[in-house]
């Protein structure tokens, strides 16, 4: 395919105009200085690819012309047999003869010498004309099989590149604004990023097909890539460039996606812990380019992940600095961005209850309430048109839960509902297991706070299955319909995989097509259970111990196991099957969904959190919860 230049990242209007996009999301600086609405930005992707239908059609009518005219010429010169084993033309006034290895000189084929000319057109001739020809045995021992270099980087594009947003939180689409190919030599062709893209490419492979030759050659990747990182990071001009923190960022993938032990854990905790030390050293000049504000983002979400499993709160430097391209980017009143500031609150609170700064339980439970206050707050900020419908639908499916579901504008936005949710539920949990500590008799305050928090979690662990047919393709929204439209404009289609249907349902909520307010509210449970009192709650995911775990190495394993998992839904998933409001039903639901998405997608992962979520409840069964 020709090469036509670099396609422009920028919007329609300053295409138009030949002039330099500043490409700020979600419009760009020019077109708001001319008071216009900025059209967006291409799927660079998407520009990758070209029809070429007509020219290969072209090319096909000139090689039937020709081959009319050489018939029709008498005295045209005959096709030789040496001609029909030629594969790839030499420069013009060469020679070239083909020795099948081996092969005797009785037997070998008379040796020809081939003119070559401007026109390739005969070399391929049609099967239609009878003599197609074999292929040479020469071409036979020397096909060109892409190496493991090259099935790694592929394997890495399709999964984490070229990949819609919300198929992946882990993309890493900004990556040619970064990174480009150091040489066309092959000896020179692998730097770091490459190498650490191979890395993770070859351990997605050998994970997906339980193959040991791309396991080794992932390891060898590995290490390839670890000592050009370190040699990048030894250098004091290589070490604050982007394709340095690029090689991190990728290199992070590959512990969690290995199998999780005490060596990988520690690996993927010295990878995070000197990215941020990276990212302080960087400061605010990291944010003078697109990728480097794109990567800087990728590396909050990664350590705050480190800091969920470490329990220490979000490092200050890394805060500040967020604040700083908050303030760059004009995004203080957003409420995507808006919603981290009480995730980081949850993290402190933590981490003082766990030192023993506050370890009072009216204290707990007033500070935590205070954080969820702020959710709330932040959610009833979302757009209008980011709320959902909640349907009914008509004919019973097994992959929707009590025939229930939520349609949202996209599952982007589904994947942010169910983030808040899931923080809430580990908030709400805790307090119920704070609530646990009080003497007894329970005041009336307490009383009614038990009671407000189940009948939340109720709501929030339902509407997070009634999102899981969005997630997995099985509820389609129009793109062009409101909020308010009918039921039939969902289209509803059968699961790819098998299902097992849920155990059968006495009582089905009874709820009408409605557009949503800006509470989380889910109709899946008409007549929430009945409230206990506080001493014998099940124990549910607190920011305590959300993996309910005995010991920190298996919380770390199940944790590395969550937080490497690419499908979005996974972890909500989790969160409302281990509550402790989660009913039988729900449960059985919870645990299918999460063996369809491994068999639907490969992910393994998912199978093992199924069998996490239900190990917990056969727990609680032997204990009586």
């Amino acid at each position: 395919m020709v090469y036509c230049g670099k396609p422009s990242k920028g919007c329609s209007n300053c295409r138009e105009r030949k002039i330099r996009c500043d490409q700020r999301d979600p419009g760009c600086g020019q077109c708001e200085k001319r008071q216009q609405e900025c059209p967006g930005y291409r799927n660079i992707v998407d520009l990758m690819f070209r029809d070429e239908s007509s020219h290969v059609i072209k090319k096909a009518k000139a090689k039937a012309r020709r081959k009319a005219f050489l018939a029709a010429d008498p005295d045209s010169p005959s096709e030789t047999e040496g001609s029909r084993l030629s594969v790839t033309p030499e420069p013009k006034g060469r020679t070239l003869s083909l020795l099948t290895p081996g092969s005797r000189a009785s037997k070998s084929p008379s040796v020809s010498h081939l003119n070559w000319t401007r026109d390739d057109t005969s070399l391929l001739p049609s099967p239609d004309s009878g003599s197609w020809p074999s292929t040479p045995m020469i071409a036979m021992l020397y096909n060109l099989n892409p190496t493991s270099q090259e099935r790694g980087t592929a394997f890495f594009f399709s999964r984490y590149v070229a990949v819609d947003k919300n198929c992946s939180h882990q993309r890493f689409d900004f990556i040619y604004d970064v990174w480009k190919p150091v040489s066309l030599v092959p000896e020179r062709q692998v730097d770091g990023v490459l190498a650490s893209m191979s890395a993770v490419g070859l351990v997605g492979l050998a994970n997906m097909t339980r193959s040991p030759e791309a396991a080794d050659a992932a390891r060898k990747a590995y290490g390839t890539a670890l000592r050009l990182t370190n040699r990048a990071l030894q250098d004091p001009m290589e070490s604050v460039k982007d394709t340095t923190m690029l090689a991190i960022l990728i290199l992070s993938l590959f512990e969690m996606m290995t199998e999780t032990t005490a060596e990988t854990i520690e690996a993927w905790q010295h990878h995070i812990a000197g990215a941020t030390s990276l990212a302080g050293k960087r400061g605010v000049e990291q944010f003078d380019t697109p990728g480097g504000r794109k990567m800087f983002l990728m590396l909050c979400q990664k350590v705050m992940i480190s800091c969920i499993q470490r329990q220490i709160p979000m490092p200050r430097a890394l805060i500040d600095l967020r604040a700083e391209l908050g303030r760059t980017l004009d995004k203080t009143d957003d409420p995507t961005w808006q919603m981290m500031e009480p995730i980081y609150e949850l993290l402190q609170a933590r981490y003082d209850i766990k030192q023993g700064t506050v370890n009072d339980p009216e204290a707990i439970i007033t500070r935590l309430l205070a954080i969820e206050d702020e959710f709330e707050i932040i959610l009833s900020r979302f757009p209008k048109d980011w709320n959902y419908r909640t349907i009914q639908v008509s004919k019973r499916h097994p992959a929707i839960y009590r025939d229930i579901c939520h349609v949202y504008p996209s599952t982007f936005l589904a994947s942010i509902w169910n983030g808040v949710r899931t923080c809430r539920i580990l908030v709400l949990e805790t307090v119920l297991c704070q609530l646990h500590t009080l003497p007894e008799p329970p005041t009336p305050c307490h009383k009614a706070t038990y009671q407000t928090c189940r009948t939340k979690l109720t709501q929030m662990i339902g509407a997070i299955t009634a999102s899981v047919p969005q997630h997995i393709g099985l509820v389609t929204p129009r793109t062009n319909s409101s909020l308010a439209t009918p039921i039939s404009s969902v289209t509803i289609r059968e699961t790819p995989s098998p299902a097992t249907s849920p155990p059968t349902i006495s009582s089905r909520a009874s709820v009408s097509s409605s557009t949503s307010g800006s509470s989380p509210a889910s109709t899946t449970n008409s007549n929430p259970p009945a409230a206990k009192s506080p001493t014998s709650l099940r124990t549910g995911p607190t920011l305590l111990n959300p993996l309910l775990t005995h010991s920190q190495g298996e919380e770390a394993r199940r944790f590395m196991l969550l937080a490497s998992s690419t499908n979005p839904v996974v972890w909500p998933l989790y969160v409302a099957g281990a509550s402790s409001c989660c009913p039988g039903d729900m449960r059985a639901y919870v645990v299918e969904r999460l063996r369809a998405v491994c068999a639907e997608t490969g992910d393994r992962g998912a199978d093992r959190v199924a069998g996490m979520v239900e190990g917990l409840f056969e727990e609680r069964e032997a204990r009586g919860g």
